[in-house]
Formats: C-alpha cells, structure tokens, sequence
C-alpha cells in the first residue's frame, strides 16, 4: 500500500502541524504588506486542495518543498487574478454644455454591431474543440503566458502552442466565412 491516500494525509498534517507559522510567514513575505488573514486563507486553500488529492503526494519525495512551491504559485495566481480584472477607463470630463452629472446614451447602431460581433467569436469559439477553446480564452481572453500554462496544466509547451495556432486559424476561418 504504497499509494495509500490516509498515509499522505498523516504526513501533509504532521508538516502543516509543525510548520505552520512559517508557511503562513513565507506567504506573508510574498504578499507585500497584505494582511495575515490573506496569507491564512492562501495556507489553507492550498492545503486543502492537497488533501483533496493525497494520493498525488505519494509521488512526491520532499512533502515540505512541493507545499512551499504550491504557496508560491498560490500567492501569484492571486496576483494574476487581481491583475487580469476588469480594469476601467479613466472617466472623461464632462462636456461644458452637458449638465453635470449627465450620461450620454451610447450609439444604438454601435451597441448592436458589439452585440453581434460579440455572439459571432461566442459562436466561432463554441465550435472550436474544449482544448482548443481553453488555451484560445486562457491566453487571448485572460492573458496567460504559454508557459504559464503548460506549468500549471502539466501539458508540454509545444503542445499548447499548436492548440492555439489551430485555434486561431479555425477562427480566423470561421469569422472570415461569416462575414463573406
């Protein structure tokens, strides 16, 4: 019973046991000034996440390094997370001759050509494979790196480099079609 999933568990919560004011130390050192409660929070997703899949640490030889890694890698997809969110234009100064506080309503004709164009890639997109769709929205949507990806989805780099090249032509093809 090498692979036995309770055994990894026991060891996971004996290093958690021992080391857990440092572990949540080593968060806060990469959270630059960000409260104890984030760092707290970060230490126990990540530890949760490994009881969840126990039966990988048999895997793994040193337990302590690979969860101080997953810290790491937790503490910049938060950073990523907060950086890839919606970010909003400066507004613009009101017009002299609008009242204060006014709204222009947008165009109609625009609204709608943004609407249909919108429906047009949701579509294109939808008929792409899941693989292709997933590098496709991870690095032209959210703004991913390649091997970023090929980090955190295991898949080999070259792998995720042909998805997306297919991805793109199949939708150049399919938006191009559409639009004869």
């Amino acid at each position: 019973m090498k692979n036995d999933p309770s055994d990894n568990r026991r060891r996971l919560t004996a290093i958690i046991e021992h080391d857990r004011r440092g572990l949540t130390r080593f968060v806060q050192s990469r959270l630059f000034g960000e409260g104890r409660d984030e760092a707290d929070d970060i230490v126990s997703d990540v530890v949760l996440r490994l009881f969840e899949r126990a039966d990988l640490l048999a895997q793994v030889e040193d337990v302590t390094a690979y969860l101080y890694r997953a810290l790491a890698h937790a503490v910049t997809d938060m950073f990523r997370r907060r950086r890839a969110g919606p970010l909003r234009p400066a507004p613009e100064p009101p017009d002299r001759d609008e009242p204060e506080g006014a709204d222009p309503a947008p165009d109609p004709e625009v609204a709608l050509a943004q609407r249909e164009q919108r429906e047009r890639i949701g579509q294109a997109l939808s008929r792409l494979t899941p693989a292709e769709r997933a590098v496709w929205v991870a690095v032209e949507i959210e703004g991913w790196r390649f091997r970023e990806l090929a980090e955190r989805w295991n898949e080999p780099l070259g792998t995720l480099l042909s998805r997306k090249n297919r991805a793109a032509k199949k939708l150049r093809a399919l938006l191009e079609g559409e639009s004869r």
